[in-house]
């Protein structure tokens, strides 16, 4: 992907200041490093409403001290059951137009949120731990949830809220989950051109947030704990979520 000036300009700030953090305390340069990896850079806020988000109920809940908004969608069924719908990283509840449109015309009830610092919700930083737990507090508040559709970032939190969860009555489909954080680093390190000796220190950093390592936080770890029905989708030609880490599994 092409970058404009203005996003080249920024990564070279970042990168210098990783820099000089580094030659002064590679910890901290580390946790610089982890809290901007978490930081989304296009977080959808001015994205224009799409038609049929004028048609929904807002909803908002607190997730800890930020505010979380979304939309729901009845069906004219008394008996449809509910579907929610999770973006990615820097995208937002309203690029899921179509989505929501299909699962209405098809009589399910859909619920579509925006992650924490996305879109119409509060927050500066967002990670797969996070999103799950907002998945879990939507299942809670606007449940039972029938089936989970994520894309993304959102696809491995899907992941991780099913496996707290432990259902076997619910349908998963997730599209191009960020499947390994590992290889989501790899790309990080290789945008800002930071040096392989900070690796370490910042996969300590990760450690630190709740006590596992960079392979805990993996699709295809969590996956495999899930006891409901899943389908995963996933280009060949994926660049941002590769496809080789699906093959394990």
């Amino acid at each position: 992907m092409e970058m404009n000036l203005s996003q080249r300009i920024i990564i070279k700030y970042y990168r210098t200041k990783l820099h000089l953090l580094q030659s002064f305390s590679p910890q901290k340069a580390a946790d610089y490093a982890l809290k901007l990896f978490f930081t989304p850079y296009n977080p959808c806020h001015n994205v224009e409403r799409p038609a049929i988000f004028h048609k929904g109920e807002k909803l908002s809940f607190r997730h800890h001290e930020n505010n979380i908004h979304g939309f729901r969608w009845k069906s004219t069924l008394a008996n449809a059951k509910t579907v929610l719908i999770c973006h990615g990283m820097n995208s937002c509840s309203y690029r899921f137009e179509k989505y929501i449109q299909l699962l209405l015309q098809h009589n399910y009830h859909v619920l579509a949120f925006d992650a924490q610092a996305h879109g119409q919700s509060e927050g500066k930083i967002l990670n797969a731990l996070i999103y799950s737990e907002i998945i879990l507090a939507i299942e809670k508040l606007y449940g039972p949830l029938y089936g989970i559709i994520a894309h993304s970032l959102g696809g491995m939190a899907a992941t991780f809220a099913m496996e707290q969860l432990k259902s076997t009555n619910k349908k998963v489909v997730i599209i191009a989950p960020a499947t390994e954080t590992s290889s989501s680093l790899n790309g990080f390190f290789h945008l800002l051109k930071l040096s392989p000796s900070l690796r370490p220190h910042v996969e300590v950093a990760i450690t630190k947030v709740r006590g596992n390592d960079v392979a805990w936080y993996s699709s295809a770890r969590a996956v495999q704990h899930i006891q409901s029905k899943v389908l995963w989708i996933h280009d060949k030609d994926d660049t941002i979520c590769v496809y080789k880490d699906t093959l394990p599994i």
